[in-house]
């Protein structure tokens, strides 16, 4: 749905595993929050939100907004921190942590792949799976090629002092494995004794899917047709959303912000249900200059340190507000963050906004933040979205886009880019058949919310000759993008944000309308 000129839109994406992130949206037809300055109130636990038409009780006591380039102190960021390695990388290393010293010497042998999707090279994925642990438990460790059940396995290691048996599923959108050490019997006594010795040692690590992983699987149509489970939302003035395992239980939840609060999310039984909630009367200021249409970002952030991923926080910045604010998985305050936290790369990053748009050099949001991806936000822009994604080959790629004069500039961290002649203020980024190349999410540029849609562009930015989804087929080197699906929203779209994988099939992403927030597979 197109903007009024005064209106923008900022939408941040992450993921967690190869991580995708998700995208902030502006409201529609909100008016403007009374710019009351009364006394800052302490921050207040966590809470279920009221309902939607019950306002905020007050507004916090203004401040000026911090500089972008003064980031906020504290223990907030990560030193050292860095982005998550792919999903094979990690998880053989966190097994090989969990083993060492038992398992040196050994050999290394994985029972065939388990898996929810098909997976045509099922065997190359389980190889390439003991090959690394091997090399990471050390001189002496052998891996073997063919997978075995651990009957097999054990005849296989003889002569070898350990068998290191691996048990490899994807189920749900994740990479899981299981090790277990089994000592080898030398000697014909030994076998008499105890022929089948239960394991010494045991290890358990999972990642969510990314591209490389799924090149070993069947590829995932982007254009097959489209599963959506729409909820009531409580409240009408939602601005952003992100989308992924918040709060660490395993299970997605979606992120929600509006003027009045930020929320974590389930749907269940055709209603948003509220986990938490945090008012923004209680946590900072408002803006002396607050925009009559505001602008919202929330970015899920996931990153690793020594090996050990770290917990997740939430990046959340509202054009209401004086200061965005650095969340934890139960919505308690990390941080106060100066001026605009902004999507970066698979993290974020601090701005300052002048004007009507979001523009300007990236600072560190806090002193222990990594360096920003991007030296500045690009460009002039309504519309904001980055994302950080993997390749086939496990190669990082970075992606970025913003809407200015309605087109959608894209550009990616090889320096390729690319221009949508018009789309609307509702963007978001992100691998929704997790094959390494970029999907973009967008509205449409309308001025009747009842003509809005959600449209999904794919960015091949390696044409191979041939389209994803098999469509019509796709000149040799032509990066231009190509619509894949189309889902009409008559109600208007007011934010969209990309989910990790859960399941075989596409990655969901998520949309919240005028008033109900949809889950779309």
């Amino acid at each position: 749905m197109n903007p009024s000129p005064r209106l923008l839109l900022v939408l941040a994406g992450v993921s967690l595993a190869a991580p995708t992130f998700a995208q902030s949206a502006p409201t529609r037809g909100a008016s403007a929050e009374r710019d009351k300055k009364t006394p800052a109130r302490p921050a207040a636990a966590p809470s279920a939100p009221a309902g939607a038409g019950q306002p905020a009780q007050g507004a916090a006591g203004s401040t000026a907004p911090g500089s972008a380039g003064q980031p906020a102190q504290g223990s907030a960021g990560h030193a050292a921190s860095t982005p998550l390695r792919p999903a094979v990388s990690r998880v053989v290393d966190a097994i090989a942590r969990a083993l060492l010293p038992a398992g040196r010497a050994a050999v290394v042998v994985t029972a065939p792949l388990v898996s929810d999707a098909a997976a045509p090279r099922g065997a190359q994925l389980t190889a390439l799976l003991a090959a690394q642990l091997a090399g990471r438990l050390g001189e002496g460790t052998q891996a073997r090629v063919e997978p075995a059940a651990l009957s097999a396995a054990r005849a296989t290691a003889a002569g070898a002092p350990w068998l290191v048996h691996l048990g490899v599923e994807i189920a749900v959108g994740k990479l899981r494995v299981t090790a277990d050490v089994y000592p080898v019997p030398r000697t014909v006594w030994a076998r008499i004794r105890d022929p089948e010795p239960g394991p010494v040692a045991h290890a358990y690590a999972e990642a969510s899917l990314d591209a490389e992983v799924r090149s070993f699987l069947a590829p995932v149509s982007l254009t097959a047709a489209l599963s959506v489970e729409r909820a009531r939302n409580f409240e009408s003035d939602v601005v952003a959303l992100a989308c992924g395992d918040v709060n660490g239980d395993g299970g997605p939840e979606i992120v929600s912000v509006s003027r009045r609060r930020v929320s974590l999310l389930r749907l269940s039984g055709g209603k948003v249900v509220p986990l938490l909630s945090r008012s923004w009367a209680d946590l900072v200021g408002v803006h002396p200059t607050p925009w009559r249409e505001p602008v919202g970002f929330a970015t899920l952030v996931t990153r690793e340190q020594g090996g050990d991923e770290l917990p997740g926080f939430v990046d959340v910045g509202l054009t209401d507000r004086a200061r965005s604010v650095r969340f934890d998985g139960a919505l308690q305050v990390l941080a106060e963050l100066p001026g605009l936290a902004v999507p970066d790369g698979g993290g974020s990053a601090c701005t300052r906004v002048g004007g009507l748009s979001v523009s300007g050099a990236l600072a560190r949001c806090v002193a222990e933040d990594p360096a920003p991806a991007s030296a500045t936000v690009g460009g002039q822009y309504d519309a904001l979205a980055s994302a950080r994604l993997l390749s086939s080959s496990g190669e990082p790629l970075l992606v970025w886009a913003g809407r200015e004069r309605g087109a959608l500039e894209l550009r990616d961290s090889s320096g390729r880019r690319q221009v949508l002649s018009s789309a609307g203020a509702q963007i978001a980024l992100g691998d929704l058949d997790q094959d390494g190349e970029p999907e973009v999410l967008a509205s449409l540029d309308v001025q009747n919310a009842i003509d809005d849609a959600v449209v999904v562009w794919s960015w091949p930015r390696r044409a191979q000759g041939r389209p994803k989804g098999g469509a019509s087929a796709v000149a040799q080197g032509d990066d231009r993008l190509q619509e894949a699906l189309r889902l009409p929203a008559p109600a208007g779209v007011h934010a969209v944000a990309v989910c990790p994988p859960d399941g075989p099939g596409r990655a969901p992403f998520v949309v919240a309308t005028s008033d109900e927030i949809w889950v779309v597979r």
